[in-house]
C-alpha cells in the first residue's frame, strides 16, 4: 500500500491533545502522511488559546486518495462541534462527535486506504459508558475482533497488559490460563507477520 497516512482521532474535545498534537508535529519530522479527524472550529480555538499557529489543510475523505497531503500543514478531515470556548469540563456533548470521528477513521481503513489509526483520549464515563474497559475493547468491536491485545509496542522493548482499564478488584479473577496463552499467540502472530 503506498498510500498509507496516519490517521489521528481527536478524542475528546476538552482534553489536552490538541497541544500535545501541536508539540510533536513540531519536534518530530515524520516521513509518512498524517490526517487528523476533528474539529477544524476547535483545533483553531485551542491553537488560538495556547498560542499556536498553523494553516489547516482541509481534506474530504470521499476523494482521500486524490487529495494533496501537505507536509507543512496540519491534514484535517472536519467533523463538525460547535462550541464557543477552547476548553469545557468533559461531558456526554461530544459523545456524537467522537463517535462520528472514529466512523470516518474505521471507513477509512475498511476501504484499505490506510492500517494506521491514533487516537486521542475518551472518556471511560461518558463515551464508553462501562460498555468497553477502553478503546482497544471499542476498536475490537467496532471491526468485529473476538481476540484482542494491547500492544505497547517499541523495537527495543515491548509489553502487553493482560487485562486494560478494569478495576484492581477484577484483575485476578479475569487472569487465567486460556488468556494468557490467547494474548501470547496473538503477539506471536504480530511479530511473525509484522
Amino acid at each position: 500500500m503506498s498510500f498509507n497516512p496516519i490517521l489521528i482521532v481527536g478524542g475528546e474535545p476538552n482534553s489536552i491533545f490538541f497541544e500535545i498534537f501541536f508539540k510533536s508535529i513540531i519536534k518530530i519530522k515524520n516521513k509518512n502522511p498524517i490526517i487528523l479527524i476533528g474539529s477544524k472550529n476547535i483545533l483553531k480555538k485551542q491553537m488560538e488559546n495556547l498560542n499556536y499557529n498553523f494553516n489547516i489543510n482541509l481534506i474530504d475523505q470521499k476523494s482521500l486518495t486524490n487529495t494533496k497531503i501537505s507536509k507543512t500543514n496540519i491534514n484535517l478531515i472536519d467533523i463538525e462541534y460547535n462550541q464557543k470556548t477552547a476548553f469545557k469540563k468533559i461531558s456526554g456533548k461530544s459523545n456524537n462527535y467522537i463517535n462520528n470521528s472514529f466512523k470516518i477513521a474505521f471507513d477509512i481503513i475498511k476501504k484499505g486506504m490506510s492500517s494506521r489509526l491514533i487516537n486521542g483520549p475518551v472518556s471511560k464515563k461518558f463515551f464508553l459508558k462501562k460498555k468497553y474497559y477502553g478503546v482497544t475493547e471499542f476498536i475490537a468491536d467496532k471491526f468485529k475482533v473476538k481476540s484482542s491485545a494491547m500492544l505497547i509496542y517499541n523495537k527495543k522493548l515491548s509489553v502487553c497488559p493482560l487485562t486494560t482499564h478494569m478495576p484492581i478488584s477484577l484483575v485476578s479473577s479475569s487472569i487465567n490460563q486460556e488468556m494468557i496463552s490467547q494474548k501470547v499467540l496473538l503477539i506471536d502472530r504480530f511479530y511473525k507477520k509484522i
